[in-house]
């Protein structure tokens, strides 16, 4: 979960974006890693994705209608906020309502990027993000329609997945353990859809590869935190780099 690529100044940390709002304990090893870093990198920033989120034509989440079960679209709305960011539903780019609709079944605090970002401010540590909004926007954009709805179709059918696999996330990634993590991510009916692992996890994978290969000459000591589902599985971003990388104790 906390790796170091050998002969580098670069470290690479698993992070959970979001823990249970039951358990918010931050483990040693992310304290240490962060008072360990001279800078960070972060994914992406996730407020200037904002303005991403809504479509200014199509496609908009209405096409996700005629694709999905009746009962389920009437789910959905019932769920969906009436006002702020992410309302109206059907204004949304389909795969910002595939992205936020988990959420509003989960009881969630914050994860480890804005704790670490805060203290990155207070103290004046440098900070850098690997992609930007529009990246981000180009690789979910990739993800067909017809996952999305089917994505959304389970979801609806069973509304407690979503915290039941956070929370076993967070029991895995408290204890560094990347196979059960791994394990839990493929028994999640979403993760399995066509074209949905290879939009979120495996292109983004591959450009951050690039991307962090004009790191490794660097003098200062780099920490790079992405969400623990890159380092694990095929296509992981360990397996990119193709460099050796040892555990961080």
């Amino acid at each position: 979960m906390y790796f170091q690529l050998t002969g580098t100044q670069l470290r690479l940390l698993g992070s959970m974006h979001l823990f249970p709002a039951t358990s918010r304990r931050t483990p040693p090893w992310v304290t240490g890693a962060y008072d360990w870093a001279d800078a960070l990198v972060f994914e992406s920033d996730p407020a200037t994705i904002l303005p991403f989120l809504k479509a200014e034509a199509h496609p908009a989440a209405a096409q996700l209608r005629p694709l999905m079960r009746d009962e389920a679209w009437t789910q959905l709305r019932a769920l969906w906020p009436t006002d702020g960011l992410l309302a109206p539903l059907e204004t949304l780019r389909p795969w910002a309502a595939m992205i936020a609709a988990p959420t509003l079944l989960q009881q969630v605090v914050e994860g480890v990027e804005p704790r670490m970002l805060r203290s990155a401010i207070s103290q004046a540590k440098p900070y850098r993000y690997l992609e930007s909004a529009q990246d981000v926007a180009v690789a979910l954009g990739s993800i067909p329609l017809e996952a999305i709805a089917a994505a959304l179709d389970l979801l609806m059918a069973d509304r407690g997945e979503p915290q039941r696999t956070l929370e076993r996330m967070h029991a895995a990634w408290l204890e560094g353990d990347l196979r059960a993590i791994q394990h839990i991510a493929v028994e999640s009916p979403m993760f399995n859809l066509s074209g949905i692992r290879q939009a979120i996890l495996d292109v983004r994978n591959h450009a951050w590869a690039a991307r962090l290969n004009e790191l490794l000459d660097a003098r200062e000591r780099t920490l790079v935190v992405v969400g623990a589902l890159h380092l694990c599985g095929p296509g992981n971003l360990l397996d990119h780099l193709a460099r050796p990388v040892q555990a961080v104790l």
